[in-house]
């Protein structure tokens, strides 16, 4: 139904109203830095630091290529040389930033930024009391604070209560538990809970609300839900996208890293591994698909496919970006400073760097169009086809393998012939005339037949053979229409054809004719299935053998046919014969007809007796290699022959080869299904080590381009923290390791404080992207440590075992009500005495207006979708291809699935502020603007979101208010106030 402003329905205004409402729009705060101690003396991480690193690192701190007078102030051993706090005048520092000779003062005139009075009063201060210094919180070890013995709680409340009351602050009462069930839910799974679930835990929550909340978290972490949600802020880091990016920005096929991404955080992989499988997943003892699907995470680099351009340019790019990647996801550093140069105010030198670089730069993959290296992988419903079908496979196979124990034995059941077995040449006449070879045949492709006359050649002269060549694809048929002497047929009979392969063909086949009948139907073939004639398996058309039996082996072959198997009964008389055959080179000798009579059987009493017997079956049965074997080694026991008759019963033997056909056939049409399955899988980049004498030699570049190499480097990690823990070569693995070793105090707080940001609005250091020195301080750095090591040390890197541990302090239940004294001490709400105010992510403010309308799928995995999206966006961009909107159930997806095109997002979800994902973001910065309102408007996910609600609501209530009130629960996860529901009874109205 197409609606209009004009005849939108009230209660679909309402539902729309409710939309917004609750998308809970906030906004965040800025943190608060103690600027000084009891003693009045200027703190030197928060105060000092800052101001050194803005007025005097530039020229004085760790990059050698600009630093003046061989001083550095980032040092404390260096900075001494300047410092004197016993001096009347403070030492040369003080006198140079209180000179007011141009010559001598500090910063220069000229620079940049210059200290004002209130800043050089600070340092003088500084200086006075002692010049106490700090090293950066952030690069020392972690610490595990001490707890007083009467704290219950995890830690968590008694770090920040201890906060509140250094300020005068206290703690925020509970917020109410239907509050706590969406805003849990929110956090966990991204979206909001069912109305039934939150009637089960209020009822529960009123008895027991420790135990209720305790139960409620743990099953939101057991949701499929849960990886979804916390997947997203992954694809940020990884700068994930299904293009490549650059002008032409063409499709990439990484979508199944995105569900490698969602089952690792589903089955709540150890961060540890997490991060070894990412960086180094091809490199494990134990690497599986998976672990190499892992290592997409650094393939979503961009690639240039652009015509014309220098392939290494921007490979080096890439290798690059993975270096700057990795520091900031897992150390939470800017170390893309250090590409041109020493890093200014970070100790990672530009040779640290590169050492770094060549980590990442033995890689097998450049910038070329094929994505090279990739890794085939099919969609789950394809894969669940798969194992069913190597399943029916294997079972097949089993039943063949004891079918074939049923064969009977030849050497214990075969008989030699009767005496008054009769062997029948079929003499080959056209036009009553007996030849010595044939003079006419067709030549002909598969399909459609063509007839034309063509020779045939005689080899060497000798009669009733005939050499017929066919090109591939081609048929050569030569036929005879009657026989010299009608050839009558018994019970049992064996028709037989010699041939000898010369070139291998596709297909071989002897139509037979009958004297009563004007058509050549009964047929029989070798090989492939080209042949339009009849139905294969039918009683007028049979196929004999595989293209085994039509390899080149330079000799004769019998093939054998009996007559029952092509529909000719005991009253027929043969009187024709067709020899046809579908490219190759192929000899025809003469055609027998046989009659065997089973009267005393008699067991031969070994091999050679067999043979004997048999000797026109020599060269059908034994490739020479075989031969030759019984030949050299005559002493050769029991058992190998036993494995050569196997061989013959099930391969060679007519008996054999008749009961095994119609199983063989169903095993090949299983493979052919199994190849067919394959084929549909696409191929994904992942990460692949060059060989050893492959590896690159890499060079530090200067000045960051890859046309000015400079000296070799080697692989290995910044010196300013721990060394590696093993005497291996540094590569992937080891740096994966290196990165989550113990002594690293860097990737536990990072990926702590990236957690807590995701669930309190920001982190407890604001710059999740920054833990150096330009970063901000933290506002609890004694929780901060506590969490990081009982994070690695008690949970076991268990994500899952962090956020549920956060999220069981009381800290994270407050109610977010604010009070005067809230706003006149902490109006940012940096010391967490009320619980924060965030607004939704793009993907959330989505997902749960589908959710809340009753239109979200939950399916999980796979391909990229397309839901609706403005027409023309793709149209500006490379190519103007278009948006192929997506129908179904695939409408309706959660959005992390919606195809993320670098050079054209997503509009909707970039308004609300995601990344175009050209590079990693560990933040996003929330704003607020009227095309967001707008969005949510006109979007049509929004308007089909709220015209679902509104069905939701009118056909499970019978009243206005009842489903007002539906409404508003089903949106809000509560029920409405009075006045709440006074007004929006009367917007209806």
């Amino acid at each position: 139904m197409t609606m209009t402003r004009k005849s939108t329905p009230p209660l679909l205004k309402s539902v729309l109203l409710l939309l917004s409402l609750s998308l809970g729009l906030s906004a965040l705060a800025t943190p608060v830095n103690d600027e000084k101690n009891e003693d009045n003396v200027p703190d030197f991480s928060s105060v000092i630091r800052p101001i050194l690193s803005r007025h005097c690192l530039p020229c004085h701190g760790p990059d050698k290529n600009t630093r003046k007078a061989d001083l550095r102030l980032d040092i404390h051993e260096w900075a001494l040389d300047v410092l004197d706090p016993s001096s009347p005048d403070g030492g040369e520092f003080s006198r140079r930033i209180l000179s007011s000779d141009q010559d001598d003062q500090m910063p220069p005139p000229d620079f940049i930024e210059s200290l004002d009075n209130e800043e050089r009063e600070t340092l003088i201060r500084w200086v006075n009391a002692g010049a106490p210094w700090e090293e950066h919180w952030s690069f020392e070890p972690l610490i595990h604070p001490v707890l007083p013995a009467s704290s219950s709680d995890s830690g968590i409340d008694f770090f920040i209560h201890e906060k509140l009351k250094q300020r005068g602050l206290s703690p925020s009462e509970s917020a109410m538990p239907e509050t706590l069930a969406r805003r849990s839910s929110l956090d966990i799974t991204g979206l909001p809970p069912e109305p039934e679930r939150v009637d089960a835990f209020l009822l529960e929550y009123a008895s027991h609300p420790n135990e209720a909340w305790t139960k409620w978290i743990d099953d939101l972490l057991s949701s499929p839900s849960y990886g979804e949600r916390w997947a997203s802020l992954w694809l940020d880091l990884s700068r994930y996208a299904d293009t490549k990016g650059y002008e032409q920005d063409g499709h990439r096929n990484i979508w199944p890293w995105r569900d490698w991404l969602i089952r690792s955080l589903n089955s709540d992989m150890p961060f540890d591994r997490f991060t070894q499988e990412q960086l180094a997943g091809d490199l494990l003892s134990d690497a599986t698909d998976q672990t190499r699907i892992a290592t997409a995470f650094h393939r979503n680099t961009l690639t240039n496919d652009e015509g014309g351009t220098q392939d290494e340019e921007f490979r080096v790019a890439a290798v690059v970006d993975r270096v700057n990647t990795t520091m900031e996801v897992w150390m939470g550093l800017t170390a893309a400073c250090a590409q041109c140069h020493d890093h200014k105010y970070d100790p990672i030198s530009q040779k640290e760097y590169y050492q770094l670089y060549d980590v990442f730069n033995q890689t097998q993959d450049s910038d070329r169009n094929d994505e090279f290296p990739t890794l085939p992988v099919l969609k789950d419903d394809d894969e669940i086809e798969l194992v069913k079908t190597r399943e029916l496979l294997s079972q097949q196979l089993q039943t063949l393998s004891e079918e074939k124990l049923q064969i009977p034995d030849p050497i214990k059941q075969e008989s030699p012939p009767d005496p008054a077995t009769a062997e029948v040449m079929i003499d080959l006449a056209y036009s009553g005339v007996t030849l010595p070879l044939a003079t006419e045949t067709i030549d002909q492709t598969v399909t459609p037949w063509i007839w034309s006359p063509a020779p045939v050649d005689s080899p060497e002269g000798l009669t009733r053979i005939i050499r017929q060549k066919a090109p591939p694809q081609q048929t050569r048929q030569v036929f005879f229409d009657q026989s010299l002497i009608p050839v009558s047929v018994r019970n049992g009979d064996i028709l037989s054809i010699q041939v000898k392969i010369l070139e291998s063909p596709q297909t071989l086949m002897l139509q037979v004719h009958s004297a009563d009948e004007t058509t050549w139907e009964h047929r029989a073939f070798w090989g492939e299935d080209l042949f339009t004639w009849g139905i294969s398996g039918t009683p007028s058309r049979w196929q004999m053998g595989d293209t085994t039996n039509l390899q080149v082996t330079g000799e004769w072959l019998n093939l054998e046919i009996p007559i029952s198997t092509i529909a000719i009964t005991p009253d027929k008389k043969i009187t024709g014969v067709a020899l046809s055959q579908i490219g190759g080179l192929v000899e025809w000798g003469g055609v027998r007809l046989r009659g065997i009579r089973e009267e005393t059987p008699r067991p031969l009493s070994n091999f050679d007796d067999f043979l004997n017997m048999y000797p026109q079956f020599q060269s059908q049965l034994l490739p020479a290699e075989i031969r030759s074997l019984i030949e050299q080694n005559p002493a050769l026991g029991s058992d190998s022959f036993q494995n050569l008759f196997d061989w013959w019963k099930s391969e060679v033997s007519l008996y054999g080869r008749m009961i095994l056909f119609s199983r063989k056939q169903e095993i090949a049409q299983t493979r052919k299904l199994l190849e067919s399955i394959k084929s549909r899988a696409v191929s994904v980049p992942i990460l692949a080590s060059l060989s050893a004498e492959m590896k690159r030699e890499t060079r530090l570049l200067q000045r960051g381009s890859y046309l000015q190499p400079g000296e070799i480097v080697t692989g290995n990690v910044p010196e300013f923290l721990h060394s590696p823990s093993s005497n291996t070569p540094m590569n992937r693995l080891e740096l994966a390791k290196w990165l989550v070793h113990p002594d690293n105090p860097l990737t536990a707080r990072g990926q702590v404080n990236r957690i807590w940001e995701q669930l309190f609005g920001k982190g407890l250091v604001r710059t999740v992207e920054d833990l150096g020195t330009q970063g901000e301080l933290p506002s609890h750095p004694e929780l901060l440590d506590h969490l990081a090591v009982t994070w690695q040390e008690s949970d076991q890197w268990s994500l899952k075992a962090l956020i549920r541990r956060i999220m069981l302090s009381d800290t994270y239940r407050q109610s977010s009500r604010q009070t005067p004294e809230h706003l006149r001490i902490d109006p940012d709400n940096v010391w967490l005495a009320r619980a924060p105010r965030t607004r939704l992510t793009a993907e959330m403010i989505r997902d749960q207006a589908l959710a809340v309308g009753g239109l979200l799928s939950r399916k999980l995995y796979g391909p990229p979708v397309y839901p609706p999206q403005p027409d023309g966006v793709w149209q500006v961009v490379y190519n103007g291809s278009n948006w192929p909107t997506s129908v179904g159930e695939n409408r309706v997806r959660r959005s992390l699935y919606t195809y993320w095109r670098r050079t054209a997002p997503y509009p909707a979800m970039l308004i609300f502020d995601s990344p175009d994902r050209q590079v990693c973001q560990s933040r996003r910065i929330r704003t607020n603007t009227p095309l967001q309102a707008l969005v949510t408007l006109n979007d049509p996910v929004y308007i089909e979101a709220a015209a679902g609600l509104a069905k939701l609501a009118l056909s499970e209530n019978d009243t206005v208010l009842d489903a007002v009130t539906f409404a508003f629960r089903r949106a809000l996860s509560r029920k409405p106030e009075s006045a709440e529901l006074e007004t929006l009874m009367s917007f209806v109205s």
